[in-house]
């Protein structure tokens, strides 16, 4: 039985290049290694079907994006795929996500740069000569009307076109390497569809679905569910919202999400006005029964009588009612609602809202339903669960998607265990294993269907005790409690919002204290460009080579006496020895020619950060040589130079797949903007952390007040701050030194920049401190090897003068273990 044959270092790549989440890259995984155990494995003939189950808001859209990736970027590659919608909606938002330049491309990271094909431009003479073109990925996106009919919207794709000898339905069905993506896979269980499947006969059929049909379920290769995203904090955690008194009429309920969501705007706004990014406008859906309800309901909320007016010209409506003009204009405001300049704040609706529609600032959910259980279905929760800036802010109020209930209180108490039975599921993979005649396949594996409570007893989902994950005061902002009596919750929102309100001080540097100047350089697009500054640790790296090219050299020359014996010649050793004449190539000489070695490796090009780095590879061997660098060199120089342009070649080989490039034009400029901060001023450094607070107190930092995410953040800058080797540091924000840590241009920020001088060389830090569990997370591990090829890249550029920059990477234990001492940390780090 042949193996299985998955490309590993392709999906790395693909991973890395799309900044793909866990799920999503265990989703691609688990596909290449299905369609391989199908095909490769058991001999199968095609089609072959599976099924990605991923929750809603996790990212199924990077699924299909990696997936393409993966079948275009294997040999041999796959050319022809077929994304199939069950609407317009979702087939003109997948236009959007495969058309480079929109705002919510994902093509920018792809090197397949797959040809967008649709129903509007197929005809087309340019469409039509990259179809012709076999070294072209194409991507065809189609509803699955277009495809199952030659009547009604079937009809352009079942006429002939000259240029392809036949419709565009038959081009497709001959094509051997056709891949389709089935998205909202459970709407597809038609005849037809069947139907069409048979006829299009496609290598490989991959449904993507948060929600599929329990038919199916023998498909499915991956499972992801919700309650899963909400555990490792990939969507909003939603709050059950009930009131204790006896109000359950309508009006109260819209009054109650009105006064929420103007709470959660001005927490919103301050967020983004401390933190420097685009306004963002938080929306409340409103989900009514019927269409009428729906209109009565803007009605209501569109009046003066109605919370003074506040409202008024803030409302959309959006239910299958609307025709033409009001349809369309609805359609585009609803598109537009995450821009910051639209005036929408609620959106009204029956059932249009939908897969398709996905927008991050939905924060509350008002569902005039009977029973809170019809709006935790997927479809209608997950319409509020995406994050908008694709993580935990650690605001509370930001974090959490607020879901008002027509039940009491005490009745959703009551109900807490039948709530989270909605949510019992079990994940689904593909794992591998060598079988007993050493042959490599893989294998479904189905979890247990344990419960994770999303509405557990107590509102602390954190992890409590010791060991890693462990909750430490001040760290973790507490899990919400997920069933909430409003009174209560709008007490708390109030409080926050006041806080919000407050002008926020501003700082300026210090006077008199020393200057940081920060360098500024720009990322390679081509993300496989070959660069030395991507090779760190050379200490480590290149000791043992050193040491190994550390040989005495012979002081007799080998003489060999040629003997006739028979008809043949031999080699004997001659026995009177001679000394040899001791070579003496100056050190310079044998430096510059390693140097040269250095840079004759495959890929790098001669430049000044490459030449910068080159030498000082070169010099770390030098060093660890010893006194007897020169007397050594001279005798194996060409020795040396052959390993050393081995070594490097193979350090090269296995980093430029993966990871970041910048290039040398570094800009310098210095940090003396004006710090906003809202929070409550601590006038000296205390020993008790606490969030929320920018304390005082400093000896060495740039600013006057700092604040920190967690203990071990202030723990750090305490230790920082108190070694005198350390002239000056600076707590960093967002937009100081964003370094862009993936091809699809995401930006990271370190927590501190720290300028010492040590033995009179200047080392500037760039520093980053991690909870113990997240330390060895494929994204902590790739943001570090991006920030210490940047900081490689500064020091080498030739810009910064002798300035030596450095990158460390601290957990919780390195920052505890080191007892305050800055040095130690150093030492210590990851």
């Amino acid at each position: 039985m042949p193996d299985l044959n998955v490309d590993q270092e392709l999906l790395v790549e693909i991973s890395h290049r799309l900044d793909l989440r866990d799920p999503n890259r265990d989703a691609v995984s688990a596909v290449a290694q299905s369609v391989s155990q199908f095909f490769d494995v058991e001999g199968k003939e095609g089609p072959f079907t599976c099924i990605v189950d991923s929750a809603t808001g996790v990212g199924k859209t990077y699924v299909m994006a990696g997936l393409i990736e993966y079948f275009a970027g294997r040999t041999p590659p796959a050319r022809n795929f077929l994304l199939l919608a069950p609407g317009s909606t979702i087939r003109d938002k997948s236009i959007k996500n495969f058309t480079p330049g929109h705002k919510k491309s994902t093509t920018a990271a792809m090197k397949s740069r797959p040809v967008a094909i649709t129903a509007d431009n197929f005809k087309s003479a340019a469409v039509q000569a990259n179809m012709a073109d076999t070294s072209k990925t194409k991507l065809f996106v189609f509803t699955v009307q277009a495809l199952t009919t030659s009547t009604g919207d079937g009809r352009a794709t079942h006429e002939f076109q000259e240029n392809l000898g036949g419709s565009l339905y038959q081009w497709l069905s001959s094509q051997d390497d056709l891949v389709i993506l089935a998205d909202e896979h459970h709407c597809y269980r038609s005849p037809a569809f069947s139907k069409t499947i048979t006829e299009l006969n496609p290598e490989v059929v991959i449904g993507v679905t948060a929600t599929p049909d329990k038919r199916d379920s023998d498909d499915v290769v991956y499972r992801y569910p919700l309650a899963h995203a909400i555990r490792d904090k990939y969507v909003k955690t939603p709050v059950l919202v009930a009131r204790k008194d006896d109000r359950k009429d309508d009006y109260t309920k819209l009054l109650d999400g009105v006064t929420l969501l103007r709470y959660k705007e001005q927490v919103l706004h301050s967020y983004c006005d401390e933190n420097e990014l685009p306004k963002a406008n938080p929306v409340m859906l409103v989900i009514a029964q019927d269409t009428a309800q729906a209109d009565a309901f803007q009605e209501v909320l569109d009046s003066e009588d109605f919370d003074g007016g506040a409202w008024v010209g803030k409302t959309l409506l959006v239910h299958s009612n609307l025709t033409g003009d009001d349809k369309e204009k609805a359609l585009a405001e609803l598109d537009a609602v995450e821009d910051p300049d639209s005036t929408v704040r609620i959106i009204i609706s029956v059932g249009m809202l939908k897969e398709g529609w996905d927008v991050k600032n939905v924060y509350i959910i008002a569902s005039m339903r009977a029973s809170v259980s019809d709006v935790l279905t997927e479809q209608t929760l997950g319409r509020g669960m995406r994050l908008p800036f694709g993580k935990y802010t650690g605001v509370q109020m930001l974090d959490t998607v607020e879901i008002l209930a027509h039940e009491r209180y005490e009745e959703l108490l009551k109900k807490r265990e039948s709530l989270n039975e909605q949510f019992i599921d079990y994940g689904v993979w593909m794992q591998t294993r060598v079988t007993e005649y050493g042959e490599t396949v893989a294998e479904r594996k189905v979890g247990d269907p344990v419960p994770n409570p999303v509405f557990p007893a107590t509102g602390d989902g954190e992890a409590v005790g010791e060991g890693p994950g462990a909750k430490r005061d001040g760290d973790v902002t507490p899990s919400p409690d997920p069933i909430q009596d409003y009174a209560e919750l709008a007490r708390k929102a109030a409080a926050e919002a006041e806080k919000a309100k407050v002008t926020p001080h501003e700082h300026l540097p210090i006077s008199g204290r020393e200057q940081i100047v920060l360098p500024y350089v720009n990322h390679i697009e081509n993300p496989v460009v070959v660069t030395l500054n991507k090779i760190t640790d050379h200490e480590k790296v290149f000791t043992d080579l050193a040491k190994g090219l550390s040989v005495e050299a012979d002081e007799v020359l080998k003489r060999t006496l040629l003997e006739a014996n028979g008809g043949t010649i031999t080699g004997v050793a001659a026995q009177d020895a001679v000394k040899a004449g001791k070579l003496d190539i100056p050190l310079e000489t044998s430096r510059a020619a390693l140097v040269d070695a250095v840079l004759t490796a495959p890929g790098v090009t001669r430049r000044i950060s490459e030449e910068n780095a080159a030498k000082k590879i070169v010099d770390t061997i030098i060093s660890a040589m010893g006194a007897d660098a020169a007397l050594h060199l001279s005798a194996y120089l060409d020795t040396a130079k052959s390993r050393l342009m081995q070594k490097v070649s193979a350090l090269l080989e296995s980093v430029q797949t993966t990871g970041i490039t910048y290039s040398d034009e570094v800009e310098l400029k210095p940090l003396n903007k004006a710090r906003r901060c809202a929070k409550q001023h601590q006038k000296e450094k205390v020993e008790t952390f606490q969030k929320g607070l920018a304390y005082n107190g400093w000896s060495r930092a740039l600013y006057e007040y700092a604040s920190f995410d967690s203990s071990t953040e202030y723990t750090a800058a305490k230790a920082i701050d108190a070694a005198e080797s350390v002239a000056v540091w600076a707590r960093l924000h967002i937009k100081d030194i964003p370094i862009t840590w993936t091809t699809a241009g995401r930006q990271y920020n370190p927590d501190f920049v720290v300028i010492e001088d040590v033995d009179g060389t200047r080392h500037c830090w760039l520093v980053e401190t991690k909870m113990n569990k997240d330390i060895t997370s494929g994204e902590v591990i790739a943001k570090k090897a991006a920030a210490e090829t940047w900081a490689n890249t500064i020091t080498n550029s030739g810009k910064v003068g002798d300035d030596q920059w450095h990158y460390v990477l601290l957990s919780e234990t390195d920052v505890e273990h080191s007892h305050g001492n800055w040095e130690q940390m150093k030492l210590l780090h990851q």
